[in-house]
């Protein structure tokens, strides 16, 4: 049962029904941690931490992007229906013994030990701006709470171990903030990949990998165009994020792009 609910991802997850649903972006994070992680010099596996999981799309895609890869994550989320779903779906997808959700927050939460990796896919905008949710559960996920994102980079820093990567996305318009409050929680950026929803357009979001004591030097890449002018997912965006491949035709619904 749980290879033919692999097959279907990301259909099929459980999500809360007065939740929020997660998008394109999230399954670009998964995509952008898979290709940057590496075996370890050991047989050790390599340990992560999702924070804001939700229902834990990003960390179920990363492990089914590199099953061949020792990866074992944590993932928190402050909403315990969110978490719930989260636990449901690891276990319906037969990951609980490399995926293991739990109720916190990311502005307390410390590991029992630092982390090699962490994912984040925080709330996009600052409260007061972009469209309102009717929905409390839903206006949690899309709106920044009191400690902000500055709440997820500190979160980042002090569950690292030096050298480890936060993985993360974000609207590129908040670049400026993101880099400022990634290098004061001690996270350099090293890479930088925007990501366009056309040619023609602007970039609406960016993928980050920042490095806890990373040294200095960023890699600004190419931008990643996710339609072409038939409104078809172009070739590079489905190599680089197969699990688009689902419906060719269109991304998973998000505002962002």
């Amino acid at each position: 049962m749980s290879d033919a609910r692999r097959a279907l991802f990301p259909r099929g997850l459980a999500q809360p029904l007065a939740g929020f649903r997660f998008g394109v972006d999230t399954l670009l994070l998964a995509a952008f941690a898979a290709s940057q992680l590496k075996a370890g010099k050991t047989d050790k596996a390599l340990a992560g931490l999702d924070l804001g999981t939700g229902c834990g799309a990003a960390s179920i895609g990363l492990l089914l992007l590199r099953p061949e890869l020792p990866l074992r994550l944590t993932g928190i989320d402050n909403g315990p229906e969110m978490v719930a779903a989260a636990a449901q779906n690891a276990q319906d997808l037969g990951l609980v013994e490399l995926f293991a959700p739990q109720l916190a927050d990311v502005e307390s939460y410390r590991a029992p030990a630092r982390v090699d990796f962490a994912l984040a896919n925080p709330p996009f905008r600052v409260p007061g701006t972009g469209r309102a949710c009717p929905e409390a559960n839903r206006g949690r996920a899309r709106f920044e709470g009191p400690g902000g994102f500055a709440a997820f980079a500190a979160c980042a820093g002090r569950n690292l171990q030096r050298g480890g990567t936060l993985f993360l996305v974000h609207l590129a318009e908040r670049l400026p903030e993101l880099l400022a409050d990634l290098n004061a929680a001690g996270l350099h950026t090293r890479r930088l990949l925007p990501v366009q929803g056309r040619a023609e357009a602007n970039p609406r979001l960016a993928l980050l990998a920042a490095v806890r004591g990373g040294g200095t030097g960023l890699s600004l890449e190419r931008p990643l165009v996710l339609h072409g002018p038939d409104n078809a997912l172009t070739p590079e965006a489905l190599a680089f994020c197969p699990h688009l491949a689902v419906n060719p035709s269109r991304t998973p619904r998000n505002p962002a792009v």
